[in-house]
């Protein structure tokens, strides 16, 4: 009966230790991409602190699935080290370039975005102004909402949606008396005052 080899030979622990070097390069360049979305659009700490999350994720992912694939389940230490040790030697070649090259290629793509949607934004402002001009006196009238909040919608108070207390519907209409005299004897007043002129 033949045993199941639990060890690696040091030639394939060599083989799987450059593999794991070069998986660190698309993690480099996955995290320059982060970088350059950083740069472009502005972050701020918990968001920035979302993506570290994700990359670390990305990259525990990533090492489960090399030792999943290439390492019969195994997971050792040095696979770590490998992918950190290729990410290291990414960031110090390639990355010194990739970074200025994704500024690019994304301002153009967004300069380009900006040059095709822009037709469609002239217009929104376009509808959206002709909308203020005919309809901005009711953004007035909702502005002074309030004042009206606390007259009843309907006079019948047997209505099923329109249960209020008796005494709000009282203390409302003693509200619009009080507003209707005041309103009377400043009339008065200011006729009678016109008058002695």
């Amino acid at each position: 009966m033949m045993e199941l080899e639990t060890f690696f030979t040091v030639p394939e622990q060599t083989r799987l230790l450059i593999f794991a070097v070069l998986l660190g390069i698309p993690l480099g360049f996955c995290f320059d991409i982060l970088r350059t979305l950083r740069v472009l659009i502005s972050h701020g700490r918990l968001a920035t602190a979302l993506e570290d999350i994700v990359f670390l994720l990305l990259w525990g992912i990533s090492l489960l699935c090399f030792s999943t694939v290439l390492a019969r389940g195994e997971l050792r230490g040095y696979y770590a080290m490998g992918s950190a040790l290729g990410f290291l030697l990414y960031r110090c070649t390639l990355g010194c370039v990739t970074v200025p090259l994704l500024r690019r290629i994304f301002g153009a793509v967004g300069c380009f975005l900006r040059w095709l949607t822009a037709p469609l934004f002239h217009g929104i402002v376009r509808i959206c102004g002709g909308l203020k001009e005919n309809f901005g006196h009711f953004a007035k009238l909702s502005g002074k909402a309030s004042f009206f909040s606390h007259l009843p919608l309907i006079g019948d108070g047997k209505m099923l949606y329109n249960k209020t207390d008796r005494s709000e519907q009282e203390a409302a209409r003693r509200w619009q008396r009080q507003n209707r005299r005041k309103k009377n004897n400043h009339a008065g007043s200011s006729g009678s005052s016109a008058g002695q002129q």
